[in-house]
């Protein structure tokens, strides 16, 4: 019975943040929805379901490699004052890296698809991201600028 009732707090406490987490999206054909976060030594894993709300397949490059040119580009900063810039976050879709502006997938209509946000070297004091910036380039939906992201706001992991 301890078992069951310890169980039950930690997803009530594993909700609960999750419900403290904002997300806002760069296009209303876009929906990201938060499913997991792991502590993976140093290292944060945000897994998201990016959904594709137009009516067509489209090309998504989640990171757009802008950042090498100074031009902006996906970056994360935790509740400790730190920035992760785009050399330590990977961005990946089933085993495809999308961290290099090169790189994009295919995103099906209403087909909601895995994606892994990996924050590499997070300092050992933080207990949450405060804020994630996803930058997102797909020409197919209108959104070709720098500053089309996604943020994700207050992701705790501990």
């Amino acid at each position: 019975m301890n078992k069951i009732i310890a169980i039950l707090v930690s997803l009530f406490f594993a909700a609960t943040a999750f419900a403290q987490t904002s997300i806002t999206t760069p296009s209303r054909d876009l929906r990201l929805q938060l499913r997991d976060v792991q502590q993976l030594g140093s290292d944060v894993e945000v897994t998201v379901l990016l959904t594709n709300l137009s009516q067509n397949e489209v090309l998504i490059n989640l990171v757009g490699g802008i950042y090498q040119n100074g031009m902006g580009g996906s970056v994360a900063y935790d509740n400790d004052g730190n920035v992760y810039e785009l050399q330590r976050i990977q961005v990946s879709v089933g085993n495809k890296n999308l961290t290099d502006q090169y790189s994009a997938t295919s995103f099906p209509a209403a087909v909601p698809v895995k994606c892994h946000i990996l924050v590499r070297g997070v300092a050992k004091e933080a207990t949450a991201l405060a804020k994630i910036k996803l930058c997102v380039l797909c020409p197919e939906l209108s959104i070709t600028n720098t500053g089309a992201c996604f943020e994700l706001n207050n992701v705790s992991f501990r």
